[in-house]
Formats: C-alpha cells, structure tokens, sequence
C-alpha cells in the first residue's frame, strides 16, 4: 500500500498499534526502542498520541498501511504510484472475471 499521510492529523499509539495487528504492550516495547529519534523529534515517551512527522516515520519503519480515512485524499489520487496500483488492479479483476 501506498501511504499519503495526511499531515494535520495526529493518531493516538493504541491505534497505530491496532492497524499494525499487534498489541498496545507489544507496540509500546518497539516504541522504546526508537525513542531516541523520537526524543529527537520533540516526542515524550508519556505521549498519547504521535504527531504527523512521528506518524510517518513509525508507519516507515514498521510497515504499517494506513487505511483510506488516515491518508491525504488529493495526494493519493495525484500519486502515478497509486494509479499504476489501479491499474494492476482493474487489469487483475479483469482477467478473473474472464475465466
């Protein structure tokens, strides 16, 4: 998946620790061992939720897809990435639909 983060929005640790399939104790123990570039993002261990730069460099490092609602709209849809994917799409369905 192709992340376009929407930049405005800050998304609590529970969440990116649910949209990553584990548990919060798990994501908080990798949590910890990043702490020192979140330290360096201006981010308290305490925080309850992670700001926008912190948001994208969790779902970087740790694989993590964001769902529709979490993305940039605009910056998705203007992405020739995305519309490639698309396009593997459509042409996939319409080769099942042919069989």
């Amino acid at each position: 998946m192709i992340n376009f983060y929407n930049k405005h929005l800050f998304i609590s640790k529970s969440k990116l620790a649910e949209l990553a399939g584990v548990s919060t104790r798990t994501f908080s123990r990798y949590l910890a061992t990043r702490q020192p570039v979140l330290t360096a993002m201006g981010i308290s261990p305490k925080a309850k939720k992670l700001p926008p730069q912190a948001v994208r460099y969790i779902c970087e490092d740790y694989c993590i897809d964001l769902s529709p609602e979490l993305q940039d709209q605009e910056a998705l849809k203007k992405s020739p990435l995305y519309q490639n994917f698309l396009r593997m799409l459509d042409d996939a369905c319409q080769r099942l639909s042919k069989k």
